[in-house]
């Protein structure tokens, strides 16, 4: 693994050969692994602002998903997708990683927990829900058709910055919004083709009862793309779940005010850690304050 830079946190980019090919990610800091995977538009670069923080407790490592970054595709199951997460933190990794996935990472999580649950240690659900549970001959709705066809047709940065206005709210931070167009104006067409086939045929309501994990799951106030009504089967039907809202902000939170993000997921995450934690109620539904 080479280093990424050499300003403290240390980051480092790395590869590992899996099953299906080569994967890369990012990684820094030591302690208990923390392994995050990131959205639709996104890729390992996506977590810059936790691989920072959250290094100084934590071995924190972003994957390129298969299609993504220098990660090569899968077929395009959601299957396909937690089979290759799974066969990751297992190459990586000597013992269970806290995951925490945004959007289609979380739909991923969920499937690696059904899955694999002795592979993880927790699970942070961030901006998900547990598929759409489409029919493989329905062909792809409306809304992934039109983001394929600007993928193919537009100008990259424009599709980043349409991406960006989409996921976040109209007073987002310039910078946010910055970062965000930027990390999805790189996204390869065929990465994303197989990852929203996987989102668009995965139903993993069935399996959320079934999934023994303690799980979080954080919405946010002004999310766009994931409604209350998708998200609901995770809050009614997961054993061990707790919730929390952040208010104002939209569907990339972790750059938008990483700051509340990071304070949202941590005392979930250090729960494991100590006995501060262990015996805590469950975390309140009210948002957190600013």
């Amino acid at each position: 693994m080479n280093q990424r830079n050499s300003a403290a946190p240390a980051i480092t980019t790395g590869k590992i050969r899996l099953s299906h090919g080569m994967m890369t990610f990012l990684e820094c800091g030591s302690g208990r692994p923390v392994v995050f995977l990131h959205g639709l538009q996104g890729g390992a670069q996506s977590w810059m602002p936790q691989l920072a923080a959250l290094s100084d407790r934590f071995r924190v490592i972003a994957w390129d998903a298969p299609g993504y970054g220098g990660s090569d595709p899968v077929a395009g199951s959601i299957d396909d997708f937690a089979t290759a997460a799974l066969e990751f933190i297992t190459a990586r990794l000597s013992e269970p990683a806290a995951v925490v996935g945004h959007s289609l990472g979380g739909v991923i999580t969920l499937r690696m927990a059904s899955l694999q649950p002795q592979a993880l240690s927790r699970i942070v659900l961030s901006c998900t829900h547990p598929g759409h549970g489409r029919q493989p001959d329905a062909g792809v709705s409306g809304r992934y058709s039109r983001r394929m066809e600007e993928l193919a047709t537009l100008p990259r940065d424009e599709y980043g910055r349409r991406r960006a206005r989409g996921m976040l709210p109209d007073d987002a931070p310039a910078q946010a919004v910055e970062a965000v167009a930027r990390i999805a104006s790189v996204v390869r067409p065929e990465g994303v083709a197989a990852a929203i086939r996987a989102i668009e045929s995965a139903d993993l309501r069935p399996h959320l009862a079934t999934i023994d994990l303690p799980a979080l799951v954080v919405t946010c106030e002004r999310d766009r793309v994931v409604s209350p009504e998708r998200v609901s089967p995770l809050l009614e039907l997961l054993p061990d779940v707790r919730h929390v809202q952040l208010p104002g902000l939209g569907h990339a939170p972790y750059y938008e005010n990483p700051e509340r993000y990071n304070a949202g997921i941590m005392p979930f995450l250090l729960e494991e850690q100590s006995a501060l934690y262990q015996h805590a109620r469950p975390y309140d539904e009210k948002p957190l304050s600013s």
